[in-house]
């Protein structure tokens, strides 16, 4: 496997590891599940020549970000120890910016600002409202509340009554100014 662009950034950096990280497993899960057939080796040699790219580009992060992989410490009480003056622990600047990015692509959405949505921690796998009848998993766009699908039932005046009831007059404030910046 082949990077078109290989990262500059620590983001970029993390997103590719990310991607790697998530196409090995798959690969790998599918092939031991027998969902894919392999009968010349081709996925396997697919699935080591990524894992090859993805330790070669976290080898590169202490080089270029000072973020330590190798002889990472374990926890103790709970926590790493401090790393060299300089330097960040692999699995601390990886949850890091998995949290960085996650609460960006957050506030990209209309549910950032709803006083009904349970937050960025439930957004990290599906859409976080507390009212809607089942799971979403991604938003029609991302200035729309789901809940004034038409499917629903829900009028906007009831909704925004209900976001007032639970947020005050600051949520719903919020929720429309939010709303008002994220409309094309």
């Amino acid at each position: 496997m082949k990077l078109k662009k290989w990262p500059a950034t620590e983001q970029e950096y993390w997103e590719t590891i990310e991607s790697l990280g998530e196409i090995i497993w798959r690969m790998d899960h599918d092939l031991a599940d027998g969902r894919i057939r392999d009968p010349e080796g081709r996925v396997a040699q697919n699935i080591d020549d990524s894992q090859k790219l993805l330790e070669k580009l976290v080898a590169e992060l202490e080089e270029k970000f000072g973020i330590i992989s190798t002889n990472h410490p374990a926890k103790t009480d709970g926590e790493y120890p401090d790393p060299p003056k300089g330097q960040r622990w692999y699995w601390v600047w990886y949850g890091e910016m998995k949290d960085s990015l996650l609460q960006k692509e957050y506030e990209e959405i209309i549910c950032s600002a709803c006083p009904l949505s349970e937050g960025v921690h439930v957004f990290s796998y599906r859409i976080p409202c507390s009212i809607f009848p089942g799971i979403l998993n991604r938003l029609r766009a991302s200035f729309l509340c789901e809940m004034l699908c038409p499917e629903l039932g829900w009028m906007r005046e009831s909704l925004l009554a209900e976001m007032k009831k639970t947020g005050g007059e600051e949520g719903l404030q919020r929720f429309l100014e939010k709303e008002k910046q994220l409309k094309p």
